[in-house]
């Protein structure tokens, strides 16, 4: 069964949501300069390429990703490819209409954003749930709901999510993912109090 990796790959020049900080790597010891070995320092937000929010991203004093449920992180998932909406939100119809099957508790929405990880530079203008998804997701009991580009939603629905806590996963690259059911495994850094962890997410083939 083959193995789908729908990370983002960390690099320089690499799409970074807005006034949020930059990638960058250096040898901090290099065996060119008489060290040991070949060691580097990274410089990254929390909330770089593919990675979950914590609580605390929305909310002063809630737990950070060490909180989530990993449980919700790994198991069945459902690829679900949302109709062209423009800019418009992803609202509660939109995901009436998408057909999400009952009692998916993982659920990966692939839609025009796609497209957006062809360019280096980061834009506002992408589609993302907003108060009204973020409720659908909650009253149909999913788990874990993620994205194709780097914020799952606007302020309304971050809160409703962050609240629970729904695993918000963001930053996905689905453009060779064909809608339909998968076996997700996405295990973010095991930071501890951090409003964010990149993680590196895959998808299985089911039989």
């Amino acid at each position: 069964m083959a193995i789908h990796d729908i990370s983002v790959p960390i690099r320089e020049g690499m799409p970074i949501y807005h006034d949020n900080p930059g990638f960058s790597r250096m040898l901090d010891s290099a065996l060119a300069k008489g060290a040991g070995a070949n060691v580097s320092r990274l410089e990254m937000g929390a909330h770089t390429g593919t990675h979950v929010d914590g609580p605390s991203h929305f909310y002063d004093g809630a737990g950070g990703t060490e909180v989530l449920d990993l449980a919700a992180m790994i198991g069945p998932c459902e690829v679900v490819e949302l109709a062209d909406r423009g800019l418009r939100p992803i609202d509660a119809e939109a995901l009436r209409a998408a057909a999400i099957p009952e009692g998916a508790e993982r659920v990966l929405l692939k839609t025009t954003n796609s497209r957006l990880w062809e360019r280096d530079e980061f834009t506002h203008d992408f589609i993302r749930l907003d108060g009204s998804g973020a409720e659908f997701v909650l009253d149909r009991g999913i788990r874990l709901i993620g994205i194709d580009y780097l914020s799952i939603g606007d302020a309304d629905a971050h809160h409703a999510l962050l609240g629970r806590p729904i695993v918000a996963l963001e930053g996905l690259d689905l453009r060779e993912i064909a809608p339909g059911p998968y076996e997700l495994l996405c295990l973010p850094l095991r930071l501890q109090g951090s409003d964010g962890a990149p993680a590196r997410v895959v998808l299985q083939d089911t039989p």
